[in-house]
């Protein structure tokens, strides 16, 4: 009896451990995870303070700048063709997107810069560095059609009475939007010709140097005090014309660069006579864009500057118009992207006004410059870009140009070789960014060979 009692025991008791056991590992698995529910809550707790940092000190840093805004500048990039609208001043519009930081939506601020070096091949004396300009873009958007932009520059890292560098205006307009087909800009601005006086950031145009016929032919960065009514069609078309300040025959001071000196850049400029101007440029097929400028209007002013100095030489009785016109065209498809580009200018009654400086400089023993009857240039380019990944591209190029500043001179005058070339420019451009860019190329000089140089640049723009 005793051993029957004895075996019911030790069943029961092989029977309850397992529950005894389990009963034990599920009170364990229960307290571990309360334990990580606390941990998660503390941790969620952490954060949920951190963030509230962070947002106090967000709302700290722009409580004091609600009225401003850094945003984009008016850039292009290398695959976009210049408009005959303003998209070269400071682009209140939000389409030309760039890098800059934003606290607003009214002001922006953007800008670029350029630092070039020039090795020349056969006198290193003529080597020279320089922080070649430096340019702040700012504009103001007053309503949803009335805005303000505005261009000031820098050039040669320091302007005073001693040196060569200068300060200046480059734009200040207002532009009111009526619609994509009409719109107004009144100012100072950039006149529609060419690529390049429209599109003159380092990252946009190939080359360390700006181009020769876009320099010396096309006076660029050409600008004019005036009024322009502008737009586009839903063809592609699109015009800009307007009424201007024009050039001043009397500040002609460079045979090399007929239009450089006598543009007037709305510094006291003489307006006795206004000019004319008109641009008209075809963008409705993808990639191509052709179009052309002419901008004509009375050079002397009726004798202006020699009524305000009888010391300087006289035109009376002589009327004479500058008249600049250009063609140009551009193709870009599937990294490639040709361009080219004929301009050509003229000075009426030339003649007269040369038999007048040049009695003037026998009598005063001064050399002061004449003025051609014609003058003209003109280029082909080549490039292709070359994805390296993400926004990197290299792209090589090849340019070749050919200028004339005194094509034709009058009363049997000998033009100076000096003022006449023909250019191949070839080099390769390097953006690690679309913003950024390093440069190298060879520039060699068919007449004037004491000019081959090799260069280095690097731009920026925000």
């Amino acid at each position: 009896m005793k051993k029957i009692a004895a075996l019911l025991a030790a069943t029961c008791l092989a029977t309850a451990t397992p529950a005894i056991a389990a009963d034990v590992s599920l009170e364990a698995q229960v307290a571990q995870l309360k334990a990580q529910v606390a941990a998660q809550n503390e941790l969620l707790a952490s954060q949920a303070a951190r963030l509230e940092q962070i947002e106090a000190r967000l709302r700290a840093a722009s409580e004091p700048a609600q009225s401003l805004a850094v945003a984009a500048p008016p850039v292009v990039d290398q695959g976009t063709t210049p408009a005959s609208a303003p998209t070269q001043a400071l682009a209140v519009n939000a389409g030309r997107a760039g890098s800059g930081a934003a606290f607003g939506s009214d002001t922006t601020i953007g800008g670029y810069g350029e630092i070039t070096y020039n090795g020349y091949l056969k006198d290193s004396s003529r080597n020279q560095a320089d922080l070649k300009r430096l340019v702040l873009f700012v504009g103001h958007r007053f309503s949803d059609k009335l805005s303000f932009t505005s261009e000031i520059e820098v050039e040669h890292a320091v302007a005073s009475a001693g040196d060569e560098g200068e300060v200046a205006i480059e734009q200040a307009y207002l532009d009111y939007a009526i619609n994509s087909s009409l719109n107004l800009k009144a100012g100072l601005f950039l006149m529609p010709f060419g690529f390049l006086n429209r599109s003159h950031e380092p990252p946009v145009f190939y080359g360390v140097e700006r181009n020769e016929v876009e320099t010396r032919i096309i006076p660029s960065t050409w600008r004019e005090g005036g009024v322009s009514l502008y737009g586009s069609t839903p063809f592609g078309l699109n015009y800009d014309v307007g009424v201007t300040t024009g050039f001043d025959i009397a500040k002609l001071d460079d045979a090399g660069a007929p239009l450089a000196g006598s543009h007037q850049e709305l510094q006291l400029a003489k307006a006795s006579n206004l000019s004319f101007y008109g641009s008209l440029e075809y963008q409705g097929v993808p990639g191509l864009l052709v179009g052309g400028a002419v901008f004509s209007g009375n050079a002397t002013h009726n004798n202006a500057d020699f009524k305000a100095d009888n010391a300087l030489p006289d035109f009376s009785g002589i009327t004479s118009r500058i008249t600049l016109w250009d063609v140009h065209g551009r193709w870009q498809h599937k990294g490639f992207d040709f361009q080219a580009l004929y301009a050509r200018g003229t000075v009426s009654r030339a003649a007269a006004l040369d038999g007048v400086v040049a009695a003037y400089n026998a009598a005063n023993g001064t050399v002061l410059t004449l003025a051609p009857s014609a003058f003209y240039g003109w280029y082909a380019q080549g490039a292709y870009s070359i994805a390296l990944g993400g926004e990197a591209t290299l792209d090589p190029f090849v340019r070749y140009e050919k200028f004339d500043t005194q094509a034709v001179l009058p009363l049997g005058l000998l033009s100076d070789p000096v003022n006449r070339d023909r250019l191949l420019t070839t080099g390769l451009s390097f953006h690690p960014l679309r913003s950024v860019v390093v440069k190298v190329d060879y520039q060699k000089f068919f007449q004037n060979k004491d000019n081959n140089r090799f260069n280095l640049g690097l731009g920026y723009m925000f």
